[in-house]
């Protein structure tokens, strides 16, 4: 009978050596090597979910809102025109100012928030008057309706505002 002597530590290297190959190949079945560049903002409107790289591009989904409105606005029995203008907010890349909202004898400039093609306006008061509503946009027509409310005696109006981008 023959007896066959290993060597054991080349086994070994042999096996570290195939190893590492293993690993190797294996990472290069799933990583591609190459970031896919897109906008990686969930928030934004050009969000790319194929993006793994953010390339700088994202576009924050109030830009749309942003700009100078006519609006035509029906409250109750009585009808409006106006100009109101959307800015940006400081407060959040989802916040914008609805500056001069209603065309009231005081100033309304109301804060909103974006999500997609919607804006909801933050519930706030003005002299007295409590605001909430929302509204969408679509191309260059936003439509928003509120509810205005007085605290005093809580009385309320709804008004319905066709605005259109200048």
């Amino acid at each position: 009978m023959k007896t066959t002597q290993f060597n054991f530590s080349k086994i070994v290297s042999t096996a570290k050596y195939l190893g590492v190959a293993a690993l190797f190949i294996g990472g290069l079945a799933t990583f591609s090597g190459c970031a896919t560049k897109g906008c990686t903002d969930e928030t934004a409107d050009n969000y790319d979910a194929d993006a793994t790289e953010d390339d700088g591009t994202c576009v924050p989904a109030r830009d749309k809102f942003l700009g100078s409105y006519t609006c035509q606005e029906q409250c109750g029995p009585d009808a409006y025109n106006y100009t109101m203008t959307i800015v940006t907010s400081s407060t959040g890349d989802l916040k914008v100012i609805l500056n001069n909202l209603g065309d009231f004898v005081t100033t309304v400039n109301a804060v909103a928030t974006v999500d997609g093609e919607n804006i909801t306006i933050d519930n706030a008061s003005y002299n007295n008057v409590t605001f909430s509503g929302s509204g969408s946009i679509n191309g260059n027509v936003l439509t928003i309706t509120y509810t205005a409310t007085d605290n005093a005696s809580g009385q309320s109006v709804t008004c319905t505002v066709t605005a259109t981008k200048a």
